[in-house]
């Protein structure tokens, strides 16, 4: 290598397969991308630097995948300071290029770019290959705090978990001819369609929601039930499909807590009564005698699912008549209690041959049938999947234009007296109202302009106020030029800069001021969701598509810990 008046940096032992890693990813040369030149935003507002870069080093040259405050897309790696993060495999700081030997000849520092400051963090793989930096550059001489260094490897995690996520599925549409990969693209599908779906769907029971609380006609009522009762249908069509996928890939989610039984049958037949009498049905729930609870130990969620499938099937085939729902008492001993749930009703019946394959997936294979009552076809085969996952047993018994009945059994532990839990669940809306709250500093981010209207005037339902903002980046903005930010409800999925990068970010920063608390607000709504959310310091969870009352509980918990005087 030619002599140079200023340093160049060893390169790292493995740079041969480090190179190789890098042309792995395919991100070499690929135009910009709003996700990464959001970070690139980001590590620019939390360090207060002009210029910020993700850089990318290959054998010759630094290429910058995102770049703000420069107009180069690449330069020589001799000449870059990133080789040497990149060398030594750890963040690197220089806080006065002039007064650094290795920095001070170099023509970045001499030219008209006059770079002074240098904080450049690895983009280190899962597998310990550095492929470059997030950095961040001044012409003014510079200290970095602890927080903002720990805030810019953070980001750097997030860059290389996007190209991780950007190589898995371009491998991912690679290889779906294979059997097992086609399944993941498959569970993949229904889960981004679950988001896209339920977004809108967000929007449009909201928006009924609040119309609901004007002074409407009855027929406008009338038409208003009707469309809420259409997206609901849509929001149960998309978790039959989600479910269905879960339960294909074997990653059902179960959570058991203590419940009382008869509380649950009691509140869900409040609902299912409403419905059954709306098509002219009569709806009988039969519970066992002489016992006011069976408290017992079990996944409370997936039980009313089971029921509520059953008996949402009841009331698709019965045209006269009625349905009735009973729990019989089995062997109880001191741990365990043996109980069977029936769902029995006067509808269209079953054919004999369609007994046995009843619960396999898409069996509603008579078209006609299919056209008059509709559904996914899914319903029993998600029902058949939970019970063979919790051991518990399903089957039917059912003629032909005399009715059918589903009989569910199953054997659960009983609750711990002490974790005794009765189930509440209000058929009535809670009336929320947070006017004597008024002066609440909210702050909501959102990218969906349908669903910025929605919170906002949901928010002034419950007496409160907010402001809007539609990304992340601006979220980040807003906080820094504001007073003080008590509450921020802030989407998962937004461009620039995720709510989980943002919620990172927020909680790493180097302030005065304090941090608001955080709601996660998602289309997901998944239990690794919440996980994800929870791990990035997000204080609560509220997953659409939610309503008012859904929201008002979460500010309510929230206010439960915030000072009675706002003004203080």
């Amino acid at each position: 290598m030619e002599n140079l008046p200023y340093s160049v940096a060893p390169l790292p032992e493995n740079e041969n397969e480090r190179v190789k890693a890098l042309k792995r990813y395919k991100i070499l040369d690929t135009p910009p991308e709003e996700k990464y030149d959001g970070i690139v935003k980001a590590a620019s507002l939390i360090c207060g630097t002009p210029i910020a870069l993700i850089s990318l080093i290959d054998s010759e040259r630094q290429w910058f995948k995102a770049r703000m405050g420069l107009n180069d897309q690449e330069t020589p790696r001799q000449d870059s300071f990133c080789q040497f993060a990149l060398s030594e495999n750890k963040t690197l700081i220089v806080e006065d290029a002039q007064l650094d030997p290795r920095f001070k000849q170099n023509p970045f520092v001499l030219n008209d770019l006059n770079i002074r400051f240098y904080a450049g963090a690895p983009l280190r793989t899962p597998d310990g290959y550095v492929l470059g930096t997030l950095c961040v550059l001044d012409t003014q001489p510079k200290k970095v705090s602890e927080a903002e260094i720990q805030a810019l490897e953070a980001l750097a995690n997030s860059v290389v978990s996007f190209m991780e996520l950007d190589a898995k599925s371009q491998s991912l549409i690679q290889l779906q001819a294979v059997a097992l990969e086609l399944q993941k693209a498959k569970e993949q599908f229904f889960i981004n369609m679950n988001h896209e779906l339920r977004t809108p769907v967000h929007g449009i029971l909201g928006m009924v929601d609040l119309l609901h609380q004007t002074n409407n006609s009855e027929l406008q009522r009338e038409y208003l039930d009707s469309l809420t009762e259409s997206s609901e249908h849509l929001i149960r069509l998309i978790n039959d499909v989600i479910d269905f996928s879960k339960a294909e890939s074997g990653s059902l989610h179960f959570s058991f807590k203590e419940f009382d039984m008869i509380s649950l049958l009691e509140k869900y037949s409040e609902e299912a009564s409403d419905k059954a009498f709306k098509k002219g049905l009569a709806f009988k729930t039969i519970l066992p005698p002489a016992r006011e609870r069976i408290d017992v130990k079990s996944d409370s969620i997936r039980v009313r699912q089971v029921l509520v499938n059953l008996v949402s099937n009841a009331l698709k085939f019965t045209e006269k008549g009625g349905i009735t729902v009973e729990l019989e008492l089995g062997h109880e001993t001191e741990t365990d209690v043996t109980l069977s749930l029936s769902v029995k009703d006067t509808g269209i019946g079953i054919e004999a041959k369609r007994i046995p394959t009843l619960f396999e997936a898409f069996s509603q294979t008579d078209l006609s049938t299919s056209r008059k009552y509709g559904g996914t076809g899914l319903g029993l085969s998600i029902c058949k999947r939970i019970c063979e996952a919790l051991d518990w047993n399903i089957f039917v018994e059912s003629e032909t234009g005399k009715g059918s009945r589903f009989v569910l059994e199953m054997v659960l532990p009983k609750a711990v007296v002490s974790d005794k839990v009765k189930i509440v669940e209000s058929k009535n809306r809670i009336n929320f109202d947070f006017s004597e709250h008024k002066d609440l500093k909210i702050l909501v981010a959102e990218d969906n302009p349908v669903n910025q209207r929605l919170i906002q005037k949901m928010l002034e339902k419950l007496g409160l106020s907010c402001a809007v903002v539609s990304n992340g980046i601006d979220a980040l903005a807003y906080w820094e030029e504001t007073d003080v930010v008590d509450l921020l409800l802030l989407d998962i999925q937004m461009p620039e800069l995720s709510g989980l990068e943002t919620a990172r970010i927020l909680k790493k920063k180097p302030s005065m001021k304090k941090v608001p608390w955080i709601i996660a607000v998602t289309a997901h709504d998944s239990p690794e969701d919440r996980k994800a959310c929870e791990e990035a310091g997000m204080d609560d969870y509220l997953g659409k598509p939610f309503r008012m009352e859904d929201l008002g509980e979460k500010i309510q918990e929230f206010l439960k810990d915030f000072p009675s005087s706002i003004a203080s």
